[in-house]
């Protein structure tokens, strides 16, 4: 029964918010509308508020809009079924709603408390809980860059063998020809794709940096190794600063959630029952 009703609130729950964010109900005839279900309009605003329509592409676009009127449609189909009158409806909204509404509390309580922490605060943490940030697979720390252009890619080798990695992307920020930078990146083995460009990268040495690689049209790629990371070992804290950061900022939310819900505790009659 409980797989039945969570399998329900997965189903229904979404096609209800949905509606609710951005369904009107029953409106009086509309022009400025980007879809329509029987009298339920999609409006230019609303959409608005859904994307950037300035920025997103058109097929994003239809895929937002084809997403509501397959939402509006369901949702107004279980209206006419008589769904929205059922017990079973109402104890799942009522069950959302509740939840909705912890969260958000708990949101604000946690938007009230200190949030900031320093450098310390977070290598203290990373020292406490180095076993939590093993690595499962081995794991490479590298430099790619990526670009569209093959005589610029060659160029910006021979500048990162001329000097460095940082280096070479100071001088380059901001050309035209760069597709993508990534750098000082912690891979799993499997992060890294296609096979041929992993293949490269687990061939380097730390410090060695790949020839011109271009594994489709219009792409030239330049990767260098900075460190293997053996399945099992414990990159420093400099290496995984950024999911130290988020592991710590979890961890302190879920401890002052904690600590206000006892807090709650105390402030109210609560009483249970065998």
């Amino acid at each position: 029964m409980k797989k039945h009703l969570k399998t329900i609130s997965n189903i229904i729950l979404p096609i209800i918010f949905f509606s609710a964010l951005y369904g009107c109900g029953k409106q009086s005839p509309q022009k400025n509308f980007v879809a329509r279900v029987n009298n339920t309009y999609l409006t230019r605003e609303q959409l608005a508020k859904m994307i950037d329509t300035n920025t997103a592409s058109n097929f994003y676009r239809n895929e937002v809009i084809r997403n509501w009127i397959n939402s509006e449609l369901l949702y107004q189909t279980a209206k006419e079924k008589g769904i929205l009158k059922g017990e079973e409806y109402k104890s799942l909204i009522d069950k959302a709603q509740k939840e909705l509404a912890a969260s958000l509390l708990v949101q604000e309580y946690y938007g009230h408390e200190k949030t900031g922490y320093d450098n310390k605060e977070l290598e203290d943490y990373y020292n406490q809980h180095q076993n939590e940030f093993k690595r499962f697979y081995d794991s490479y720390f590298i430099n790619m860059i990526n670009f569209t252009n093959e005589d610029r890619a060659i160029q910006f080798r021979n500048t990162v063998l001329e000097s460095d990695w940082e280096k070479a992307v100071n001088v380059f920020k901001g050309d035209s020809s760069v597709f993508s930078i990534n750098s000082r990146e912690l891979y799993y083995d499997f992060e890294i794709h296609p096979v041929s460009l992993f293949r490269i990268v687990a061939s380097l040495n730390p410090g060695e940096i790949s020839i011109v690689i271009s594994n489709e049209p219009g792409h030239y790629i330049i990767v260098q190794e900075i460190q293997k990371y053996n399945a099992g070992s414990i990159p420093p804290f400099d290496v995984i600063k950024s999911q130290v950061e988020l592991r710590f900022a979890a961890d302190r939310k879920s401890n002052l959630t904690r600590n206000y819900i006892k807090e709650l505790y105390s402030k109210n009659d609560i009483e249970v029952r065998n």
